[in-house]
């Protein structure tokens, strides 16, 4: 290791190759026209600059933003799902590449403080945004080719707006079936009133369509010789094709409104309507043996006779797709012998979805050293799901019947999806198998008090809610007749709370010290409550909200030319509850396995650096240490999927001191910044993640697993034992230049990541579910399925070109 970093180093110092992390510094050329100066005449412990060290942002959430793309990151063991809003109301983060071109501001939050709310926000510009800007792009990963546009121009003293575009197309050129056709456009309106009011409409339409690729096993990695092998695509007529696409239409519009009430209050209002539908295809058979090429049974590791494992591992070396692939042609012709019914189809899982939100925020100043702020939020959100045919291949129809059913000798009678419309023939386009909508409803009031006195600052937040959900079914499933598929499922309600506070102390100019306490209860995903929503009424037998208790320390010191920052944090949450449908192999029957009183710690510490070496050279550095933990062993609780019976009632799961999936146990980086003369510049850094584990899964643990399946010690670690993923490693490096004219300028920019090469790294992996038996003798062995894991990308390059005028 040691030697291919000091190779990567003289490569990057002698070559000056490329590369940043995720968001490319295209249109952006932070290089000052003239030398900062420093004034001895202004006093450094003047109270001046209290509120300035005292108002220190996220230092650390700033300097690994988009640095650990090249691993599944969990910050402080919470979700790494990006969240974003418009002023206060939450937005997908699909949104942000085009909400970037609209002019509006976009800042970052981060912390104990800030928990359970957006981390990227976009706020309305307080001056007239007057700007034009072009780019193009090129890449290896994902897509091939992309541009990016945005104009802002006024129209009169009171109006301005706004137009964005950015669209990418190609395919991936490391994993094969992978691509991108997407685009989005958008436009922002904004007008400026007397007595300062601003009233501001944004409008966003996102179009996409994108091959994906699958999580895979070590022994289909090792036998085709590709990290990145994907079983998900097949040739058709010579012809690549890929069974998981995902298409996606979802339009947003969001109002805001800004006006001073009198001389020490503000009001904000705000509004959004997101109206659009997913759909995610995947291959599909009915009465037929599965075609996915990476299925265990067709795996080398599965075949217990030897002559047969030696069959199937030359098979799969050999590289022969028509075994390693989907083969689409032989779909065709295997359909083509039905008599007009398709054994294979590719559907849609589809999801149509309505949320509208509002809020109203008031701030008070009144003028002293107390800052109040106050709002309302309000929130619908309705989510229609059900599945629709996409393609027969080549046949004409299928019969809408619950496929699983089809050889069970109790339920082999209850076949029907919909009791109301039975043996209904499905053609391209028809919708079949489950129908339904997820509603919820919220409703929020929080209130915010913010004191100052100089060296001493403090807050207190305090956020009331309530929510209700509820599943409407369309279908009337023959196994759950009546209420129990068909109408309103009862309403489940939720009281989340959210409290805060913090207090801090400047003990000079340059030092603070903040102390952030901080417990809230929120409420579950729907997907959580209920056994299996597709064709179920019937909730879970004890939905909670699930409960979160922390508390921070921060210290900030900031100099003229360096910022440091350091936390440490502790975390607990509690009452977390999964479920999920699954194959059962010890009961031989599709289940649902509800894991409740899941508890997860969070304890760590966080620093940070941002220094300034010299006018062009620039230093961060950032290293995280944590333990991310379960710390109690949930109860399983197992149901039959056909009858809501019991298989397994509240058996305890042994999952206390398995680590958290996603959340590395501890992370670094460096990166130096150059801003060279004449426009050019480079930057340079690296990332690592260590002390990584796969996702757990709780019913392998169980008693009747882990307990009654394993026969020997080395089964029952299989079953229990947390397999642990080696560190990831990622050097990246970024070359630009630009080209200053009188009223414009252009901007060149080469990077690539991963300059080590490195094609053994692992995303994220997580433990299968299901469980496996082999005959050894005269006995059978137990065994847990093997984990799956998605590979991280070797070295990849992108280029853009930007032009600001």
């Amino acid at each position: 290791m040691p030697g291919k970093l000091l190779f990567c180093f003289g490569l990057l110092v002698f070559v000056l190759k490329t590369a940043s992390a995720q968001e490319h510094a295209a249109e952006y050329y932070p290089f000052e026209p003239v030398a900062e100066t420093f004034d001895p005449r202004v006093a450094t412990d003047s109270t001046l600059f209290y509120r300035a060290v005292q108002s220190g942002g996220d230092l650390f959430g700033n300097s690994v933003r988009y640095r650990f793309a090249f691993t599944r990151y969990a910050r402080r063991g919470r979700s790494d799902a990006w969240h974003t809003a418009i002023g206060t109301l939450p937005v997908a983060g699909d949104y942000a590449p085009v909400l970037r071109t609209l002019g509006l501001e976009e800042t970052f939050s981060g912390g104990l403080w800030r928990d359970g709310q957006p981390e990227s926000f976009f706020l309305l510009p307080d001056e007239p945004y007057r700007t034009a800007r072009a780019s193009v792009r090129f890449s290896d990963r994902g897509y091939t080719a992309g541009v990016r546009g945005g104009v802002a121009r006024l129209l009169s003293r009171k109006w301005e707006f706004a137009l964005g575009l950015d669209a990418r197309t190609g395919r991936d050129l490391h994993a094969e079936g992978v691509f991108s056709q997407a685009a989005q456009a958008g436009i922002r309106l904004t007008g400026r009133f007397p007595d300062e009011q601003q009233l501001t409409f944004v409008a966003v339409v996102p179009l996409s369509m994108r091959g994906l690729r699958a999580a895979i096993t070590r022994e289909a990695a090792g036998l085709t010789g590709d990290p990145l092998y994907n079983p998900l695509w097949g040739y058709q007529d010579g012809k690549v094709r890929n069974s998981r696409v995902r298409r996606e239409v979802r339009p947003l519009v969001a109002i805001l409104y800004r006006r001073p009430l009198g001389a020490s209050t503000e009001l904000s209002l705000g509004a959004t309507a997101e109206a659009g539908v997913r759909r995610t295809s995947g291959l599909g058979w009915y009465d037929a043996r599965s075609r996915m090429p990476d299925n265990y049974r067709y795996m080398p590791g599965y075949a217990a006779d030897p002559d047969r494992h030696a069959e199937l591992e030359a098979v799969w070396r050999s590289g022969d797709w028509h075994y390693t692939q989907i083969d689409w042609d032989e779909l065709y012709r295997e359909n083509a012998l039905q008599g007009g019914h398709s054994a294979y189809f590719v559907a849609d899982r589809a999801e149509r979805l309505l949320r509208m939100q509002f809020s109203a925020e008031g701030r008070t100043d009144p003028g002293g050293r107390f800052v109040v702020r106050y709002g309302v939020e309000a929130g619908y959100e309705r989510m229609r799901r059900y599945r629709e045919m996409r393609d027969l291949l080549g046949g004409e129809y299928i019969i809408d019947r619950d496929q699983y059913l089809l050889d069970d000798d109790a339920y082999g009678t209850l076949l029907q999806n919909d009791l109301r419309r039975p043996d209904r023939v499905i053609r391209e386009g028809g919708r079949f198998g489950y129908d339904y909508a997820a509603a919820t409803s919220r409703l929020r009031v929080w209130a915010e008090g913010e004191y100052r006195a100089d060296r001493f600052s403090a807050g207190v937040r305090v956020a009331l809610g309530s929510e209700a959900v509820r599943r409407r079914g369309y279908y009337e499933k023959e196994l759950f007749p009546g209420n129990g598929s068909f109408g309103r499922s009862r309403r489940i309600g939720f009281a989340p709370y959210a409290i805060a506070a913090r207090a801090g102390w400047a003990f000079t100019p340059r030092c603070y010290l903040e102390a952030v306490v901080r417990a809230a209860s929120e409420a579950p995903a729907f997907d959580v409550l209920f056994l299996n929503p597709e064709y179920n009424n019937r909730p879970t037998d004890r939905p909670a909200t699930q409960k979160s208790y922390g508390a921070e320390l921060n210290l900030t010191w900031q100099g003229r030319s360096v910022e440091l920052r350091g936390s440490a944090f502790a975390s607990l949450m509690t009452d977390g509850v999964s479920v999920v449908r699954y194959f059962d192999d010890a009961a031989s029957r599709f289940c649902d396995r509800v894991a409740e009183g899941i508890g997860l710690r969070m304890l760590g510490i966080e620093v940070a650096a941002a220094i300034r070496l010299s006018y062009r050279w620039r230093l961060s550095l950032a290293a995280s240490a944590g333990s991310y933990r379960h710390v109690r062993n949930p109860r399983v609780t197992v149901f039959d999927d056909r009858d809501n019976t019991l298989v397994d009632d509240r058996s305890e799961s042994y999952m206390g001191g398995c680590r958290i999936g996603g959340a590395p146990g501890f992370t670094a980086f460096a990166g130096i910044d150059y801003f060279g003369p004449k426009g050019w510049g480079l930057k340079c850094s690296a990332a690592i993640a260590g002390r990584r584990y796969v996702e757990p899964e709780p019913l392998r643990r169980t008693l009747r697993i882990a307990g009654q399946l394993a026969t020997s010690p080395e089964t029952f670690a299989a079953f229990t034992r947390q397999e642990r993923l080696p560190a990831a490693l990622s050097v990246d490096a970024t070359l630009f230049k630009t080209f200053y004219f009188d009223r414009s300028r252009l901007t060149l920019v080469c990077s690539a990541t991963n300059l080590l090469g490195d094609r053994d790294r692992l995303y994220a992996g997580y433990e299968s579910i299901r469980t496996v038996s082999r005959r050894s003798g005269d006995a059978t062995v137990h065994m847990p399925l093997d984990s799956r894991y998605l590979a991280a990308y070797p070295r990849t390059f992108f280029l853009s070109v930007s032009y600001v005028f």
